[in-house]
């Protein structure tokens, strides 16, 4: 006895793809960039503002210096002629106070250029210093520009006229040290927020690295569900993860439950072949012999048509399980494909002097598959034409609806009992006392085949209680 062949290895699973984006180092790379841009945005704000609040509060300033300065020349000016170094001892002396208050505070003092005038005299001038590259401002322009402010303190009766040039303060924020103040809190702040962003966010991502774990460490044949998770952004993602879970166990049990329908319904076939093989090879070549090996050539015949249509029947049922998105839909005429199949099962209406007839428009275009539907079709007009009385009447109808299509079938046959009607729908199930041979997988087929194309399948009886209607409706649209 030889033994059997060793079975070929396993093929081995496929390495997992190395993934080089991380969701945790996008999202917290967005976060970093949302606290920069943030930061960016406050930052232009703030010297915008700064801009506007200086050159208010400069303008101010020089404003009320320039007033200080025309009171000092309305106290000194009638002394000017004998006494000049009044006048200027006491506006030197009023600058440095200037300064001493702008040091005080922490800023640098701005720059001003200073003129005293009583008529056509210039009492008092005081001029920029030297400011390099810095711009000094035009003396002979009489009004505030973007780097100057310019104001005028008059005293009319005695003819005194102050001049001020005021640099609009506030350069020192848009300098190095200015801007280093500025970033300082964001260099002090943002390694803390970033840590504290890092840990959070690796907390709030643990549920999802629990998630892969369980599903990285189970078995093949571990299709349970996942645990409901708590989290509502998590949710759909377990969700989904087990409704696939169940469609695969649900496809495996199919298979499973296939596999051993067929073994099952093939084994009678197959023993009454083997027997009759048996005993066609057992029976001498002698004349009384002859009806002997008629009858298991007869027999063996009917085994192997019976076997044929049980292959056939199962593989239309495993093709009528398949998942809505295994199948391939297509416009296609209905009408059409219901003819053919009509003229393919004539041999046996016209052996048994049945006689099928289509009523239906000259076209119907339904989105299906082809082969599916013809299945469904071909089981429908056998079932009519094998339960009807020889010399009867099977009509096969399409009526196109608004909304739906309706594909019936009326056979004048011995109908279904009312109660029995939803078992017939079962695979391998046939009514009791049954006389005509058969498998039990026809209506199986039919349902399955109506539910991958969204319809539905009614049952009824037939006019005047006699025979049986099977009625398919299609949805226009699936």
């Amino acid at each position: 006895m030889s033994s059997p062949p060793p079975s070929a290895p396993a093929a081995p699973l496929a390495p997992a793809t190395k993934s080089t984006a991380s969701l945790f180092g996008r999202t917290f790379g967005s976060f970093f960039m949302v606290v920069a841009t943030i930061w960016c945005v406050l930052m232009v704000r703030e010297f915008r503002e700064v801009s506007i609040v200086n050159t208010r509060n400069g303008q101010a300033a020089n404003k009320m210096w320039a007033e200080q300065a025309k009171q000092q020349a309305l106290l000194w000016s009638a002394r000017w002629d004998q006494e000049p170094e009044l006048l200027q001892r006491g506006l030197a002396e009023q600058e440095h106070l200037r300064e001493q208050e702008w040091m005080e505070i922490g800023y640098e003092p701005p720059v001003i250029a200073l003129q005293v005038w009583q008529g056509d005299r210039m009492l008092y001038r005081q001029g920029p210093p030297e400011l390099g590259d810095r711009l000094t401002p035009d003396e002979q322009r009489f009004e505030s520009d973007a780097t100057w402010l310019y104001v005028e303190a008059r005293a009319p009766e005695q003819g005194i006229v102050v001049r001020r040039w005021q640099e609009v303060p506030g350069d020192w924020h848009f300098s190095a040290q200015g801007l280093i103040y500025y970033a300082r809190p964001l260099f002090y702040s943002l390694p803390i927020m970033l840590i504290v962003a890092w840990l959070l966010l690796r907390a709030g991502f643990a549920p999802l690295r629990r998630i892969g774990q369980d599903i990285s460490q189970r078995s093949a044949k571990d299709l349970s569900l996942l645990p409901a998770s708590p989290f509502k952004e998590l949710a759909p993602v377990v969700d989904s993860v087990n409704g696939l879970m169940s469609r695969l166990q649900e496809r495996l049990e199919r298979e499973r439950e296939f596999l051993l329908d067929a073994a099952h319904e093939m084994k009678t076939p197959l023993a009454v072949i083997q027997l009759n093989a048996e005993s066609l090879q057992d029976a001498a070549p002698r004349p009384k012999e002859a009806e002997r090996r008629r009858e298991a050539l007869q027999r063996m015949n009917e085994g192997v048509r019976r076997a044929t249509h049980t292959v056939h029947q199962l593989l239309a049922l495993a093709r009528s399980g398949a998942d809505h998105e295994a199948i391939e839909l297509r416009w296609h005429d209905l009408v059409a494909l219901v003819r053919d199949r009509i003229v393919l099962s004539s041999q046996l209406a016209l052996q048994r002097g049945i006689e099928v007839e289509l009523e239906a428009p000259e076209s119907c275009e339904l989105m299906m598959n082809r082969e599916s539907i013809g299945a469904l079709v071909d089981n429908l007009v056998d079932n009519a034409v094998k339960y009807s009385p020889p010399g009867s009447l099977v009509r096969v109808g399409i009526e196109r609806h608004e909304d739906h299509i309706d594909l019936t079938v009326k056979d004048q046959g011995p109908g279904i009992p009312a109660d029995m009607r939803h078992k017939v729908f079962e695979r391998f199930f046939r009514l009791p006392d049954q006389s005509q041979s058969g498998s039990g997988l026809g209506l199986a087929i039919v349902e399955r085949a109506a539910a991958q194309h969204g319809a539905q399948v009614r049952l009824s009886e037939g006019a005047e209680g006699l025979g049986l209607n099977v009625s398919v409706s299609f949805p226009r649209a699936v």
